[in-house]
């Protein structure tokens, strides 16, 4: 195997002849490494006015609808954006279908020739000064594409991971990245604790949720729902385990399930324990508009194992609805940011679970829900979703 400082060397060349790029090198070019990007710092200027939201997985997922979500705000806040994805792909087609405008670049594998040159390009042909960067497997290609570039680097962090990428490879090639955004602050602290990265270059920046209002139905009957896919993971089973340990009244023991069901086995799991303890529950399957189901229901019971900042949580709060949830990941940070009728019991705790339900219940009339809306637009609006992000890129 090569010594890495003879590959990097390999790597630059091969891409020299394929971009027709001449850089100014010295005479060993592994002080391009050296000189080029600090480990610690990078050599990177303020952004420019062109930005390119990166995302190149081939999946269709959160990750994905985010960096199209991304892109469409910005372009609708009058911010000149491009989205840069996989040839090929649900993004692509996405793209097209709305109209929002993008470059493809075909390639095979997450560290190639071609995936290197066609982002080289694509940052020259747009004049991209910044490029934020959904996703993690592709940073080695993202390191050389932007080498000696005017390019900064934003990586975008949604999902919590375990695996540290604090060693010196990892060190090198996440020397391309100026700053590091987490959309919730659990997810900051990820950062902070798997990548090389710093306190003075991580960032918060909550995903906003465009809704037509805030308004709620103060009338909606004392019943809970729950929306997400029907697994394990998202809790459903704890949810209706803690419903019928829950002492509140038989009528109000009623729970909705809105979300695609992976496995019909725990649907009739479901069924079995709520037949056992008096709940009725309903499954609705998926649904592409969520909100009758919102006014339809007074309490959001949401006992998942772990998000980064789901969309639904933030629905429910939007619509008025108390939200149940077990203490990790993300859930509690609703509470510290003020939020009233925010109830979280110690994770994977059933009968913490059916205590915070009962406390849900009785303490449902007296809440302030409105303050919960005037909260709600200060801190996930789509204005404040974008300020944040050119306050980053133009600090």
């Amino acid at each position: 195997m090569l010594p890495r400082h003879k590959m990097l060397t390999t790597v630059l060349q091969a891409i020299e002849m394929r971009c027709g790029d001449a850089y100014n090198r010295s005479k060993n070019s592994t002080m391009v490494v050296q000189i080029g990007y600090s480990f610690t710092e990078g050599i990177f200027m303020s952004a420019t006015s062109k930005i390119a939201v990166l995302c190149l997985s081939h999946f269709r997922g959160g990750m994905e609808l985010d960096a199209l979500k991304q892109t469409k705000l910005f372009r609708d806040h009058g911010v000149d954006a491009i989205l840069i994805c996989r040839e090929g792909t649900f993004l692509e087609q996405v793209s097209i279908e709305q109209g929002v405008p993008f470059q493809s670049i075909k390639f095979k594998s997450k560290l190639s020739i071609s995936l290197i040159r066609g982002l080289r390009t694509a940052i020259k042909k747009y004049g991209i000064g910044t490029l934020i960067f959904f996703g993690a497997s592709e940073i080695k290609s993202i390191f050389f594409a932007v080498m000696g570039l005017n390019c900064r680097v934003i990586v975008r962090h949604g999902t919590t991971k375990s695996s540290s990428k604090k060693d010196p490879i990892h060190r090198l090639f996440y020397s391309c990245v100026s700053d590091y955004v987490g959309i919730s602050q659990h997810l900051s602290k990820n950062i902070l604790k798997i990548l090389p990265s710093s306190e003075n270059n991580v960032h918060t920046i909550y995903n906003s949720l465009a809704v037509d209002s805030t308004e709620y139905n103060k009338n909606a009957p004392l019943t809970f729902l729950h929306v997400g896919r029907v697994e394990e993971g998202k809790g459903v089973l704890d949810a209706v385990q803690a419903l019928c340990r829950a002492n509140i009244p038989s009528e109000s023991k009623v729970i909705t399930y809105v979300g695609a069901i992976d496995k019909v086995e725990i649907k009739e799991e479901v069924e079995n324990i709520a037949k056992k303890g008096d709940v009725t529950v309903k499954f609705e399957g998926f649904c592409g508009d969520v909100t009758p189901f919102y006014k339809e229901n007074s309490f959001f019971l949401f006992p998942s194992h772990g998000e980064g900042l789901g969309n639904v949580i933030l629905e429910a709060i939007s619509k008025g609805l108390s939200c149940i949830t077990y203490d990790n990941t993300v859930f509690p940070e609703f509470s510290h940011l003020g939020f009233n009728g925010v109830y979280s019991a110690a994770d994977r705790d059933i009968d913490a679970l059916a205590r915070m339900i009962e406390k849900a219940y009785e303490e449902r009339q007296k809440l302030k829900l409105e303050d919960n809306m005037v909260l709600f637009n200060d801190m996930f609006s789509t204005d404040c979703n974008v300020r944040n992000w050119l306050d980053l890129i133009n600090g």
